[in-house]
């Protein structure tokens, strides 16, 4: 959040008072900017030729930490295209085989008119048709769902029954069974069904675990890919239904235009589409928690959670994404280099980010409309990526704290995750 000027001033001065360097809350506060030439980088001299970024390689990558990020960046954000161009595809896919399953059984119904004509080459044929439908269900959702053992087992559920009344020539029980099993595979094509056992509004598949590997069951993220059909949707843990429990009530798309122009705004030049191949805007936030008295339950946009946005840019590879942000680098200013992590003592394992600040966006600040103002945030190269987060018109030192549940996320976790 903004502060005003005043206070700003004020805590300054109260740092400034101390000696040396002082750590609160992970963020430093230098008594002086260092009088080197390479920090004493401003908006005007820092456009002549842009700070660099040793500690990348050719490829872009500046350790194990960062090649982890851009691997796990390209995973997450090839799911979050899934979800936005191949997900209706693969629920058409879905239903079709299903289809097939229940257009077989109405089929096999429609032949049985005496004791004798149930056969073993009936229940041979719905037992195919339905392993057949569970093997499209796989091709069409996986590895995103896992469809194939749920019809697998509807098929299981039925065909033993199916056999017993064939070998005995008992059409009745037949016939009877034969409707269980029509029922028992309507009933997982609904479209209720469908959009709870494979959500994308929630998302709560791998890509939550991918985004928040430790914390799917606290943090709510908004996705939106504007690029691919305007795609927007909530990633987070569903709410169970239960008696005397209130769950929040979005009221508004997540991340609509009007949000996405305004971040865009805010990160200036930072925003590069030559070249690029996807733009993606995420933000982390606390997920509300239902409760029990309805007046107190969360209900608003998502916008009102206060968020902590992330925007992504990916490239066509990581020569071309250190070309664009030589780009933005020179468009702006640097002043130096580092972690954003929240810990009140930095790890030695964090990536560093370049500290970033232009004044394309205009002041946010208040009461000094009339001046500029300067966007400061924070970039990161991670092979073909460009992230960008922690831009607004307070300074780095003037907000510590300001990560949020960005920290649950994966730019924040050092060790393996799962696949």
């Amino acid at each position: 959040m903004e502060q005003p000027r005043r206070n700003v001033l004020a805590g300054l001065g109260a740092a400034a008072s101390l000696a040396g360097c002082l750590s609160v809350d992970g963020v430093r506060y230098p008594d002086e900017i260092e009088s080197s030439d390479e920090s004493n980088t401003t908006l005007e001299a820092g456009t002549d030729e842009s700070p660099t970024d040793n500690s990348t390689d050719a490829d872009g990558y500046a350790s194990d930490l960062i090649q982890r990020i851009a691997e796990r960046t390209q995973a997450i954000v090839a799911d979050v295209v899934w979800f936005a161009i191949s997900y209706p595809r693969a629920v058409e896919s879905y239903n079709q085989a299903v289809d097939s399953v229940i257009e077989t059984i109405d089929t096999v119904r429609t032949t049985i008119h005496q004791p004798t004509m149930p056969t073993a080459e009936m229940v041979d044929r719905l037992e195919t048709v339905g392993y057949n439908a569970a093997d499209r269900a796989e091709t069409a959702f996986e590895p995103h769902f896992s469809p194939g053992g749920l019809l697998r087992s509807r098929t299981d559920m039925h065909i033993p029954a199916l056999a017993r009344a064939a070998r005995r020539n008992d059409a009745d029980r037949f016939v009877e069974e034969l409707g269980r099993m029509r029922l028992s595979f309507f009933q997982i094509q609904t479209p209720v069904y469908v959009s709870k056992r494979f959500s994308r509004d929630p998302i709560h598949n791998r890509l939550l675990d991918r985004l928040v590997p430790r914390a799917t069951g606290d943090v709510l993220v908004e996705v939106a890919v504007p690029t691919r059909r305007g795609f927007t949707t909530l990633a987070h843990e569903p709410y169970v239904d239960e008696d005397g429990s209130y769950p929040p009530t979005f009221t508004a798309d997540p991340l609509p235009a009007a949000r996405r122009d305004r971040l865009r705004k805010r990160l200036g030049p930072v925003v590069q589409s030559s070249e690029r191949t996807e733009e993606v805007f995420l933000t982390f936030t606390s997920r509300p928690d239902p409760v029990t008295r309805q007046q107190n339950a969360f209900r608003g946009p998502p916008s009102d959670l206060d968020g902590t946005p992330l925007y992504v840019q990916q490239y066509n590879d990581p020569e071309r994404a250190r070309e664009q942000l030589s780009d933005i680098l020179t468009a702006g200013a640097t002043e130096g280099m580092a972690s954003i992590t929240s810990d009140v003592t930095p790890r030695t394992d964090s990536v560093e980010w370049h500290r970033y600040y232009h004044r394309e966006a205009g002041s946010d600040r208040t009461n000094l409309d009339e001046f500029p103002g300067v966007q400061y945030g924070y970039l990161l190269q991670a092979g073909p990526f460009i992230l960008a987060t922690g831009f607004s018109g307070d300074a780095w030192e003037e907000r510590p704290r300001w990560q949020g549940q960005l920290t649950e996320s994966w730019l924040f976790q050092n060790t393996e995750q799962p696949t």
